[in-house]
């Protein structure tokens, strides 16, 4: 009984650290957002709006790769056809829910350049965060070895 119990604390705190770690990656990402639209347009939405535009991506993203999975199954092919979904729909939903200072709606090929400037910021601090992770835990296992 002891272990029943125990299962659920862990899968509760699994649970916990799944949803803690999508509330901030739906932050970083609107803030992503907020900089890669500062850099393209010269302009800066507010935090709510980038917040749904970053939200509805999300979801949108997660049906098509569920989408894109079950049809194509795994390999590289299918990572590059959802690279490539996942930019053009994410332009895309950038086109339609972002509007400009002045009220219109940015053409989709400025849409496509901060859909590019995200990425490459993205890619950048995730290498930084690997990094900062790999010296962490890289230092801490070979401090380990030796004991």
């Amino acid at each position: 009984m002891a272990s029943g119990a125990g299962l659920g604390a862990l899968m509760g705190m699994g649970l916990g650290m799944m949803l803690l770690f999508l509330v901030v990656a739906i932050v970083v990402g609107t803030l992503i957002l907020m900089l890669a639209t500062k850099l393209v347009e010269k302009f800066t939405p507010s935090f709510v709006k980038a917040l749904v535009v970053v939200i509805v991506c999300f979801v949108v993203m997660f049906i098509v790769h569920w989408i894109l999975h079950m049809v194509l199954g795994f390999g590289m092919f299918r990572g590059l056809i959802v690279l490539a979904a996942s930019f053009v729909i994410t332009a895309a939903i950038i086109q339609q829910l972002m509007t400009l200072p002045a009220g219109g709606k940015m053409a989709y090929g400025r849409a496509c350049l901060i859909t590019l400037v995200q990425y490459v910021i993205g890619i950048i601090l995730g290498i930084i965060c690997g990094v900062i992770f790999g010296i962490l835990f890289g230092g801490a296992m070979f401090a380990a070895m030796h004991h």
